[in-house]
């Protein structure tokens, strides 16, 4: 019995590994620019929008409020006179599922550790 028991733990282990999500900074990169995010948010350069770099400064250690703004359920923090132009990019991405939103704010927010 103790050998199904530990067989089943291992097995149980293994499965949850392999459905683990990847929220890495990596990862939320590709969200960004892949939803197009990059048109208007350079790193060190504020144009349509603020930059990456503004951003990050604006929502360390608030990645569960930024989460909350992109799902469009908070307001913006940074700028937010200038947040009505970013609600047609809130509907393309408020959808996305939880690992990848938590991989795009951890990019966004990371920015600070990035050299551009």
């Amino acid at each position: 019995m103790k050998k199904v028991i530990a067989g089943l733990c291992v097995s149980s282990l293994f499965l949850c590994s392999s459905w683990a999500q990847d929220i890495s900074p990596e990862k939320g990169k590709q969200i960004f620019e892949a939803k197009g995010c990059a048109v208007c948010h350079k790193p060190d350069m504020d144009t349509i929008g603020p930059s990456l770099s503004t951003i990050a400064r604006g929502y360390v250690g608030k990645e569960l409020e930024l989460v909350s703004y992109l799902r469009g359920q908070a307001p913006a923090i940074v700028d937010p006179a200038r947040a009505p132009v970013m609600d047609p990019q809130l509907v393309k991405i408020r959808t996305l599922f939880d690992p990848d939103m938590q991989a795009l704010a951890t990019y966004i927010v990371s920015a600070n550790d990035r050299p551009f």
